[in-house]
């Protein structure tokens, strides 16, 4: 694996002088059936920081997060799951992905299907840094499900979560702008609409268009990040197709009465 390849996008300062424990130490207090909740995140805590620092632990380290750690409901570990499986390394030596990988791509569907919101946004997040396509795979269904959840910060990472997927391996969801177009159709939270309008943008500027024409009248009423985005489309299509510039007239028109007082340059 290259270098590259291997960078993580989280870096943790250690908060203590303490000397490193030893994998066995580790080992230990993850696998303490009398260690509380407490106990058992500042030992995954501890794995972190020593993996970020260059610290090298064997293959069955993995397997002990796994079997003592992964099933359980703490929010606390849960969110320090998602930085450990950031950065412990997917593939082996030949570059195939690791076995233990396929229960952790386990968990992580159930994860995408929690009542809890909180656990599904921050699931969704965390399935924006893989680079695994095998793991993302099997994800694709529970992803396209989070679209449709009553709250906003889950169908907002969700369109997140698609959008990078799109980018970076777009045969597991070729249908993206279609599902987007669909989803800001009728979606009401500004943040989201956002995210997918400007999804739209980058990955389907007709669908990004076609959208803009349908609530033209409305978008002096939509929220300021909203219209940001609006103009910025705006002024990518008149920049590069100067000839299309009469077919935004109304649109900036409304823009120019809405109360939030969007800058047009």
């Amino acid at each position: 694996m290259s270098s590259a390849e291997s960078l993580c996008y989280t870096l943790i300062n250690p908060t203590t002088q303490e000397e490193d424990l030893t994998e066995q130490q580790i080992k230990a207090d993850i696998e303490d059936l009398k260690a509380d909740h407490k106990q058992k995140a500042e030992a995954l805590k501890r794995l972190i920081i020593q993996t970020l620092n260059g610290e090298k632990f064997s293959p069955t380290m993995a397997i002990h997060v796994i079997k003592y750690l992964l099933p359980t409901s703490d929010h606390t570990i849960k969110k320090l799951l998602l930085i450990y499986w950031e950065i412990v390394p997917k593939v082996d030596e030949e570059g195939k992905l690791r076995h233990e990988m396929i229960l952790v791509c386990d968990a992580y569907r159930r994860d995408l299907q929690h009542p809890n919101e909180f656990i599904r946004g921050s699931t969704l997040r965390f399935l924006c840094k893989l680079k695994q396509p095998e793991l993302l795979e099997p994800l694709m269904e529970p992803i396209r499900e989070c679209l449709e959840h009553r709250h906003s910060y889950v169908r907002r990472n969700a369109v997140l979560a698609i959008n990078t997927i799109y980018n970076n391996f777009q045969h597991l969801i070729a249908d993206a702008p279609e599902v987007i177009y669909d989803f800001l159709q009728q979606e009401k939270d500004a943040s989201c609409k956002r995210n997918a309008f400007m999804m739209l943008i980058q990955c389907d500027r007709n669908k990004a268009l076609a959208y803009l024409e349908t609530c033209i009248d409305q978008v002096h009423t939509f929220n300021d990040i909203l219209q940001l985005v609006i103009v910025e489309l705006v002024y990518k299509v008149c920049r590069s197709e100067p000839t299309q510039r009469g077919r935004f007239i109304r649109c900036v028109y409304n823009l120019l009465q809405s109360r939030f007082g969007v800058v047009i340059g």
